[in-house]
């Protein structure tokens, strides 16, 4: 039996719940970062998305952290303690976040704890997912399709589809929070205001880098899912793509698809041109400190 460790940023629909709930006999358990709203901490699942998109455009000062080692150890021991023999563990980008590394120092030390290591591999696997949000919702799929096979296949078929099998492209309101938090650069900031550009970024490799810049919003939208229907078109090339389906998904930072700003609404009506089935997700409270309210953008990935 085995169980499934999420982190916050991973943030489930009804629908996801349940899918994971069968696939992993309702072993899932997820672990909160923390978002400081100037000196008021509040764990990532318990802050409405809303509120925060509001304190922030009023000029409130956000900051976010990563769970301690401990919150991860303490779920490990609570699977292991409920009956899982072995436990899956997904995190947002290492790139991003310090989370992954924390999943792996926990999943080190309840591994000692225990002896996991003394008769075969070791029982905890830590997938760092690449992504975040909704491309870490797809890998956690991948590990729903796989659980039955066991953990090493389970795990392996996550990393593989963390690599080759998810692209996630997103348009920014403005590059004022992502510079301040560190996930872009100064000079990138600086360009996009300066010149009055509107950048289209990806999430490549785990990292935020630039994927085009154009001139108007409407404009903005439009690539962000050409990009990723190009990208479905490179992944469709790779080794093990041929039976797989494409999943999209349009993401922002409101509480509901209704207080979506408009380019959330031009991405998705593009994206549904593009494709048959296109779902839309609110942004965890952590992602939206850093891309900031206003944002939106699409997660595509292949799955079983």
């Amino acid at each position: 039996m085995i169980g499934l460790i999420l982190d916050s940023t991973v943030r489930l629909s009804d629908a996801d719940r349940e899918e994971l709930d069968r696939a992993f006999a309702g072993r899932v358990h997820s672990v909160d970062l923390t978002v400081t709203v100037d000196e008021a901490e509040f764990q990532d699942s318990q802050l409405d998305p809303s509120e925060l998109c509001s304190r922030m455009r009023g000029g409130s000062t956000v900051r976010t952290s990563m769970p301690a080692v401990e919150d991860f150890a303490a779920a490990i021991r609570e699977q292991l303690d409920g009956g899982a023999d072995e436990v899956i563990i997904i995190t947002l980008s290492a790139e991003m976040s310090g989370t992954y590394r924390a999943a792996t120092a926990a999943a080190a030390q309840v591994a000692q704890e225990r002896g996991l290591e003394a008769d075969g591999p070791v029982a905890i696997r830590v997938i760092d997912s690449r992504t975040a949000s909704a491309g870490s919702v797809g890998i956690a799929h991948w590990a729903a399709a796989n659980a039955h096979l066991g953990l090493t296949a389970c795990a392996d078929a996550c990393e593989k589809a963390a690599a080759q099998f998810s692209a996630t492209y997103f348009v920014p309101e403005t590059l004022v929070y992502l510079h301040r938090g560190g996930r872009i650069g100064g000079a990138a900031a600086l360009f996009g205001r300066a010149l009055k550009i509107v950048p289209v970024l990806q999430v490549h490799e785990g990292r935020v880098e630039p994927a085009a810049r154009v001139r108007t919003t409407a404009k903005a939208a439009r690539r962000a899912v050409d990009e990723a229907a190009a990208a479905v078109a490179e992944m469709r090339t790779r080794e093990g793509a041929e039976n797989l389906r494409v999943q999209a998904t349009v993401l922002h930072p409101e509480g509901t698809a209704d207080e979506g700003s408009a380019l959330f609404r031009a991405i998705l009506q593009a994206a549904r041109a593009q494709w048959e089935h296109v779902d839309t997700a609110v942004l965890s409270t952590v992602v939206t400190a850093h891309v900031g309210p206003g944002s939106a953008g699409i997660e595509v990935r292949l799955v079983p």
